[in-house]
């Protein structure tokens, strides 16, 4: 069994429910972007990189919390801290967000396209929804290269895209979360 796969079955069965909640917030976030354009540039940043740091402190729960310190467990770890990072820059300077956002989106979906890809195929045995992860992999892979070819050329369509993006997110984290509940007998 992979590492990835190991954690994910050691750990992140306990913290399903974190999942459902993280998916929640993050569609009401994304059809309120959807609907307000032009507040959105500006307000992006800020709630992009709260979801950031709320995301970094689920994935800092999963990896603490792992018993056996199995190989991989330090990339959420990483992955953790790396969100944490960029979304207290965020949240913490707003001017300088806005600058940079597009390449903040770039970098975020491509280094979560990376992740989602390599966990989808550490999982193809293990999880009856790997397909989801390798779904989410190929789109947000996709999403950062859209961003890094043209990132200044169309404001309202970033914000369309991750507006799109945040809800198609937050479905399959609520729908892998309730993959991962406890089935009761």
């Amino acid at each position: 069994m992979c590492c990835i796969a190991k954690i994910v079955s050691f750990k992140i069965n306990n913290y399903w429910w974190a999942l459902i909640i993280t998916g929640i917030l993050m569609i009401p976030c994304g059809l309120w972007l959807w609907f307000q354009p032009a507040l959105g540039y500006e307000v992006l940043s800020l709630l992009l990189g709260w979801l950031l740091i709320l995301f970094g402190i689920v994935q800092l729960i999963v990896s603490g919390n792992v018993k056996q310190k199995v190989r991989g467990w330090g990339w959420w770890l990483a992955g953790g801290i790396i969100d944490i990072l960029i979304g207290f820059i965020l949240v913490g300077n707003l001017s300088f967000s806005e600058a940079v956002l597009p390449f903040f989106f770039a970098f975020i979906f491509m280094y979560k396209g990376i992740a989602n890809l390599f966990s989808a195929l550490n999982m193809v045995s293990t999880h009856r929804y790997w397909w989801l992860y390798l779904v989410n992999g190929l789109l947000l892979l996709i999403l950062g290269l859209l961003f890094f070819a043209s990132p200044f050329t169309a404001a309202f369509s970033i914000i369309f895209l991750c507006a799109a993006a945040f809800i198609y997110w937050g479905f399959s984290l609520i729908f892998f979360g309730y993959s991962l509940r406890p089935v009761e007998q």
